[in-house]
């Protein structure tokens, strides 16, 4: 049977070695609290470090679909502007074309109605030409900054859709296309309604009927415009809804819970003044202890 035997050197550096632990432990400690975060590297914790990129990962890509949502809903809101303005220039020639019909009207009062109407439409080609970040929200992807041709009331655009990504599975069209908001088609109509006003009073109920038309591709797109917009906030809703949560479980990965440390703190600074009481006793012995 073998006996160990410990010197005073073997204590002392046991001593010092624990001492040392007790110290390390609460400059972490203190470190954690100054901080506020209990992972400042990843090896303080291999496991929530990797949990937190992939959350910090998720949360970049909702801030680009915010971004996305937000050009969105700007594209969207002056679309239904432009449309809302649309509606309104229709119903005007509308009421117009039913005053033309009124037999009671001279020539120089069907002149002015007609000159009114051929207004109305160079205000309807702006309307069909307004742009969203200098681009016109019924061009599509065409090339060039109108819509419709100011001088000719051409439609020149495409129907292409422009799509946005608003969340990891889903897209949605943020532009119009010109054909079903009538680009291609209400300024001819409102070029003859101009002209029937004054050379062929007769044709008075078709130019309605054709107006009547105009105005249901009008409201039909409007309505589908509303509809998108708020689906893109009901979306927007989420997202952020999901970036607080990406934040909160960020935070329970990697910031202190400040009671508990502060308690931990505490604890370790008793049980190193315990220690450094101990190692006082053990490491007191001098050069005379050893001559006895």
């Amino acid at each position: 049977m073998s006996i160990n035997r410990t010197t005073h050197r073997a204590a002392s550096e046991i001593a010092l070695r624990g001492l040392q632990a007790a110290l390390s432990r609460n400059q972490q400690l203190q470190q954690e609290l100054s901080s506020g975060r209990r992972v400042s590297r990843p090896a303080d914790d291999p496991s929530a470090t990797g949990a937190s990129m992939q959350l910090r990962s998720h949360k970049r890509a909702d801030d680009q679909y915010l971004r996305n949502m937000q050009d969105a809903s700007g594209r969207l809101d002056v679309t239904d502007t432009a449309l809302s303005g649309l509606s309104d220039r229709v119903r005007r020639v509308r009421d117009l074309l039913v005053q033309a019909g009124n037999g009671g009207i001279n020539t120089e009062g069907l002149a002015a109605i007609s000159t009114e109407i051929t207004s109305i439409r160079g205000e309807v080609i702006d309307l069909y030409n307004t742009r969203w970040l200098d681009r016109p929200v019924f061009g599509g992807t065409a090339p060039g900054s109108v819509a419709v041709d100011t001088t000719t009331g051409a439609y020149v655009g495409d129907d292409a859709p422009i799509q946005a990504r608003i969340a990891r599975d889903a897209t949605i069209r943020v532009d119009t296309a010109g054909t079903a908001a009538g680009a291609d088609t209400l300024p001819g109509v409102l070029d003859q309604v101009a002209s029937d006003v004054v050379n062929n009073n007769s044709a008075v109920g078709s130019d309605l009927t054709l107006l009547d038309g105009e105005l249901s591709k009008v409201l039909t797109a409007l309505g589908d415009v509303g509809a998108r917009a708020s689906r893109v906030d009901t979306n927007k809703d989420r997202v952020q809804a999901e970036q607080l949560d990406f934040t909160s479980r960020i935070s329970e990965n990697e910031d202190v819970d400040l009671p508990a440390t502060i308690m931990q703190l505490q604890a370790s600074q008793v049980a190193y003044q315990s220690a450094l009481g101990a190692a006082a006793k053990v490491l007191q012995v001098s050069l005379i202890d050893f001559l006895r």
